[in-house]
């Protein structure tokens, strides 16, 4: 058999095809929120919402009963970890570091830090965090996180 450029073509555009339809038979998300993956180990109950570093300085609007997960990648053997503070408004309500190696044969690998936040209080509250080494002064050019959270 004789290949043909028209043949490559036609098989080309049905590889194209197959691709494209192939995203669009998934079934639809009824909360119209995108997952968000959890580190190993850790489910993230319904109804939380989850951010990361994705939504550094982001704003959010949420009501009382939600609670807020922040996963923010973390390698404490390098002596730096999050200093996470909120205002007066949120609640820490867990606060976990979620090695990515739970067999522990490899040295010096990093994590997840996961914060469950709950809002209190109705109004505008923030959520900051600097990554840092703890007997280390603040230079200003550390790695930092926040967020405004509008509780209804």
């Amino acid at each position: 058999m004789k290949i043909t450029p028209f043949f490559v073509m036609g098989c080309l555009v049905c590889l194209i095809a197959t691709v494209i339809f192939a995203g669009c038979t998934g079934k639809e998300n009824p909360s119209g929120q995108t997952p968000q993956p959890s580190p190993a180990g850790t489910a993230v109950p319904v109804g939380h919402l989850v951010v990361t570093e994705e939504q550094n300085k982001a704003s959010v609007f949420v009501n009382q009963s939600n609670v807020i997960t922040v996963q923010l990648p973390e390698n404490p053997t390098t002596g730096y970890q999050w200093n996470l503070t909120t205002t007066p408004g949120l609640r820490v309500m867990n606060d976990t570091y979620v090695a990515s190696d739970t067999t522990g044969k490899i040295v010096g690998s990093g994590g997840i830090h996961v914060w469950d936040i709950s809002p209190i209080v109705q109004g505008e509250q923030k959520i900051e965090a600097v990554y840092k080494r703890s007997w280390e002064p603040l230079t200003g050019n550390e790695t930092s996180f926040s967020m405004t959270v509008y509780v209804t």
